[in-house]
């Protein structure tokens, strides 16, 4: 199978697991976040930020290591595995017994009881990671589907039930440990041709943190940068404003988190083999970029533009805090999601130390403004200060990616002109609809305008984006193809 038509299916499978993991995600936090109160979602904020800070050190980029990786995959992923389980343990230990620490920091006691069950997971996670890298280098995205949905599911039913219990947080966090136990043993359900063997190699572990540790180290940066703005939230403002906070967050960085994320998990392996041909790699990345922005941008300003009706709607009075800081993020969310392309380009193009300096030059920003942000402008102008470093962090990219691509300014107006375009115009309309139905029937007038922005989007991209009717085309009829070898080798 061609790199082409393996990247196609790899996009088409992954899109099936985030779309479906998305439905259920939103319809899970809608109920959680009927069920529960913002303090409960800022408590388990304030515990996941050290669970996920420390598991970025269990991983130190091997998992990227071993997808770039050519030779004797074997030796390097079991050294991988090898590598993780003593780490975890380590992990494992600093997190239950380092809790209290955390706990102080928040001046929220009740934090450590919470932190110490989480700690399970870091242990869990370690014995699924390896497998999803070896699947992830293969593009063999189909075999994801199980652990990416049962897990998922699992979540919702196990967090629904126990809040219905009266559980509160402790829900969120029973529940987190189900899903991880679930997905690191579906793992060695689909990957059943791989076995770890506990055996260390040296020379093979040494090469592969030469290559994983600059992204490792961007990656602690990037945690810093994406979770610094919650801890000075969580440490000067308390535990109801954090889980506002991080509700407006996470609902404006769906785009970066979810919708790119179809591509994102495709493109760097598939960048990686085309590394050496500079035309081909440019062409791949402004493809991509094009098509991340034609999902990535409307998602992005429906939710500016209706962010006060969505809310009030579908979630209450008690959520309405979250509305403004909700509009801002919603740029910093776009951006993050067109700038998880040039990531990709960064590590294929064998220069993955420039996402840790960039990473490094926007947390020194933060670590100076983010204090007087909270302090005197709350939540509001912590979302403000988030968004304008954004703004600046994405110039830096888009300078830094032209390096290896050679884009133009054109080339860039190309892939993301249309998009933004027809979103704004197709949201001013819906907009418009809204208002004029909106009297006393909220949620249905926030159901017809959102049909009437997705539908009048569609239209105007099916009428003036010629090469977009020819791929969607190319994309069926690759599709099709690979359906049916599938059926041919029995599903």
């Amino acid at each position: 199978m061609t790199l082409k038509r393996k990247a196609t299916v790899g996009v088409f499978w992954v899109s099936i697991s985030t779309a479906a993991n998305n439905f259920f995600n939103l319809l899970i936090k809608y109920v959680l976040a009927r069920m529960l109160f913002p303090a409960d979602f800022g408590l388990w904020a304030m515990a996941a930020m050290a669970i996920d800070f420390l598991g970025m050190f269990r991983e130190m980029g091997f998992s990227s290591a071993l997808i770039y990786r050519k030779g004797d995959m074997r030796k390097s992923a079991d050294t991988t595995f090898t590598v993780l389980l003593v780490i975890d343990g380590v992990l494992f230990s600093i997190a239950f017994f380092g809790a209290p620490f955390v706990a102080l920091f928040f001046r929220t006691p009740s934090v450590t009881p919470i932190l110490r069950a989480l700690a399970f997971v870091i242990l869990l996670s370690a014995l699924g990671e390896v497998q999803l890298a070896l699947l992830a280098k293969n593009l063999a995205f189909r075999e994801r589907l199980l652990p990416d949905l049962v897990p998922t599911m699992a979540y919702g039913i196990v967090a629904v039930t126990l809040a219905l219990m009266g559980l509160g947080v402790w829900s969120l966090v029973i529940a987190k440990i189900v899903d991880q136990a679930l997905t690191s043993l579906l793992c060695w359900v689909v990957v059943p041709w791989w076995r770890p063997r506990l055996r260390f190699d040296r020379q093979e572990a040494k090469e592969l943190f030469d290559y994983g540790k600059h992204i490792f180290g961007s990656g602690i940066l990037v945690w810093l940068i994406t979770n610094l703005d919650n801890m000075f939230v969580g440490r000067v403002l308390g535990d109801e404003p954090l889980g506002v906070y991080k509700f407006s967050y996470d609902q404006a960085n769906i785009p970066a988190t979810q919708i790119s994320r179809v591509i994102g998990q495709v493109l760097f392996p598939a960048y990686s083999t085309i590394r050496d041909d500079i035309q081909a790699l440019r062409d791949a990345f402004f493809k991509a970029l094009r098509y991340v922005s034609l999902v990535a941008i409307p998602v992005s300003v429906g939710m500016i533009v209706f962010a006060r009706p969505f809310i009030m709607t579908l979630y209450g009075e008690k959520w309405a805090a979250a509305i403004l800081p909700l509009q801002i993020l919603g740029v910093y969310g776009l951006l993050r999601a067109v700038a998880v392309n040039m990531g990709s380009v960064f590590k294929a193009g064998g220069k993955p130390q420039w996402l840790t300096a960039i990473a490094f030059a926007r947390l020194a920003v933060m670590a100076l403004f983010l204090y007087p942000a909270a302090r005197y402008f709350g939540i509001v102008g912590v979302s403000w200060f988030s968004t304008c470093v954004a703004i600046a962090d994405f110039a830096v990219s888009v300078a830094l990616t032209n390096r290896i691509v050679r884009g133009t300014l054109g080339d860039y107006m190309k892939a993301l002109g249309a998009a933004l375009g027809f979103s704004l115009l197709s949201a001013l309309v819906a907009m418009w609809a809204y208002m004029h139905i909106s009297g006393g029937h909220g949620f249905i007038a926030l159901m017809v305008a959102g049909m009437l922005m997705v539908t009048l989007y569609g239209v105007l991209l099916l009428i003036f984006e010629a090469d977009l009717r020819h791929m969607i085309v190319g994309l069926r009829t690759e599709l099709e193809q690979a359906g049916r070898k599938w059926m041919g080798n029995g599903g």
